[in-house]
């Protein structure tokens, strides 16, 4: 398989002025084609992304420019790309770019927030959004942050239009997932960090539950609000507060024809459960009235209060649940024969078709025995004749995803009893087993199995699934095939000379984007280099196609 050299620095050496800091010389033209948009690629969370990248041609992919976010220790979120630009984040910052040379258009920084053990502020969002310019609207580009807080910017200039809280616990809500944008609405689902953080608080657990705000795209205004469980109140057989969790970690999927929006649930914190925990539900999309509830895991309480014995509070569940949340879209697929369902993946490794009507089960299909990091865990991606699922079956002390992870010495990914990592690709309308691979790559000299936890992308014939050690590859969907593979934990120099390093590739993987293929690499959320990960690294790599 071809491998692609060093990015910048060879055309440090052959073009020096390429990789210069340098803002561009041209202005955004915000009517530019869009190529690649969200967390999702579409409504439907498809991840199935249009581009001229195909099997015959992947090996012809050559470096274009890299961006390396200097102090920054993981890359997250999607771009969102026009024929011209490419809309990214970088640690605090959210960037504008051109897409052919990686000069800067604009900047913006998010304000700095920290939270002792906890966790300092980032731009956390899934993906940027880009909305292009409708009647009088200037064009926007949106993302959320740690804390959260949501954020709209001027796409042409980077200047703020409005930004709001729109959580309901300033402590403990962030914003993971991606938004959609359809008929006027802003929808963006709401997650919490209090499963995390509950360690180093000094009131019972938990309070904060999941919410899906739903904005006026120009002002922010909340126009509904979903709220996955009931305000939380102390539970004097337990000592702790419930209801609490179901917390939104995706992006949701929108049906224009039903009007309806599908989410994912994650567990709850603390028992007493609630029967929309682990769940997908369809809401009305103007009213935020639940429609139907699908729960796949029942009795699922969970929260990290166990990971340190010593530091181990009355909050700890035992025993605990298993953790086995929606955190992957579910995915509204048109089925090539005809007909939709509703299909998705959970962290128990199994993967669920409903009918979009009532949410009755159509088929499941077992395909991992599932972890605390899946099963399946940031993403699937359909064509309408295969769904394509990558398992992972790992488990890791979660208080590693805290800043005091790193002192308390916790635990690093360990693969669970059974594990069966790997990529599937399952028929869409019956779930049969179509073809399963389970790549590995060489730690110490031992062949080891590779870990797919990031998201994977389809386009034409090729599916691009990136690894937890850092190799990026793509695979024919007929069959399996390997046809193409980066190695991204290399020494890579930016557009702009600072030096910088690829790692772990998790979180949103790779997407593509006309003749572009771009990708994160870089994540220690979980952990920092063992056999199975990469560890940190700070770098957007871009590829393209060679011109005609």
């Amino acid at each position: 398989m071809r491998k692609i050299a060093l990015f910048c620095l060879i055309a440090v050496l052959l073009v020096p002025q390429l990789c210069r800091a340098a803002s561009c010389s041209d202005t955004i033209d915000v009517n530019a084609a869009v190529l690649a948009d969200g967390f999702a690629a579409d409504l439907g969370n498809s991840r199935h992304y249009s581009s001229q990248i195909t099997a015959a041609n992947v090996a012809m992919l050559q470096a274009a420019w890299a961006d390396v976010a200097d102090g920054v220790t993981e890359r997250r979120g999607a771009a969102a790309v026009t024929q011209q630009a490419v809309f990214f984040s970088a640690g605090r910052q959210i960037i504008a770019a051109n897409r052919r040379s990686g000069c800067r258009y604009w900047s913006y920084s998010i304000p700095a927030k920290t939270t002792p053990l906890v966790g300092s502020n980032a731009v956390r969002l899934s993906a940027i959004y880009f909305l292009p310019p409708q009647g009088s609207h200037p064009a926007l580009v949106y993302a959320g942050d740690f804390y959260g807080n949501f954020y709209a910017l001027d796409a042409a200039s980077g200047t703020l239009r409005w930004s709001r809280f729109i959580g309901s616990e300033a402590e403990h809500h962030m914003i993971t997932g991606a938004p959609q944008v359809y008929d006027g609405k802003l929808i963006v689902p709401v997650s919490s960090k209090e499963v995390l953080s509950t360690l180093f608080e000094t009131r019972p657990c938990c309070s904060s539950h999941g919410l899906l705000q739903v904005l006026d795209p120009y002002s922010g205004a909340t126009l509904w609000t979903y709220d996955t469980t009931a305000a939380a109140r102390l539970q004097l057989r337990t000592g702790k507060q419930a209801p609490n969790g179901a917390t939104l970690w995706g992006t949701p999927a929108i049906d224009p024809q039903r009007r309806r929006i599908y989410i994912g649930t994650g567990q709850n914190l603390t028992p007493p459960t609630t029967d929309n925990s682990d769940a997908i539900q369809a809401l009305d999309l103007d009213s935020g009235a639940v429609l139907w509830t699908f729960q796949a895991t029942a009795g699922d309480a969970y929260n990290v209060s166990c990971g340190v014995a010593l530091l181990a509070t009355l909050d700890c569940v035992r025993p605990a649940g298993p953790d086995a949340d929606f955190g992957a879209p579910p995915m509204l697929v048109h089925l090539a024969g005809g007909g939709d369902a509703v299909i998705a993946g959970a962290k128990n490794g199994v993967v669920y078709s409903l009918n979009p009507d009532s949410g009755a089960l159509n088929w499941s299909r077992r395909l991992g025995q599932g972890g605390s990091l899946g099963g399946i865990h940031w993403g699937m991606a359909n064509d309408g004749t295969r769904i394509y699922a990558a398992v992972s079956d790992v488990t890791v002390n979660k208080v590693s995803g805290l800043t005091a992870g790193k002192l308390l010495g916790s635990n690093e990914i360990a693969t669970v009893d059974g594990a069966q990592p790997g990529i599937y690709a399952l028929d869409a309308a019956s779930g049969a087993l179509q073809w399963a691979i389970h790549p590995t790559h060489v730690y110490d000299g031992v062949a080891t199995p590779s870990i797919y936890s990031a998201a994977l992308t389809v386009s034409n014939d090729l599916l691009f699934a990136g690894a937890l050690d850092g190799e990026l590859k793509a695979f024919r969907t007929s069959d399996g095939a390997e046809r193409w593979s980066y190695d991204s934990k290399v020494a890579i120099t930016g557009v702009d000379g600072t030096a910088g390093h690829g790692g772990t590739i998790d979180s949103v993987g790779a997407i593509t984007a006309g003749d572009t293929l771009l990708l994160n690499s870089g994540y220690d959320s979980f952990g920092d280099s063992n056999r199975y990960q990469a560890g940190p690294g700070n770098v957007l790599m871009v590829w393209r196609l060679p011109s005609p």
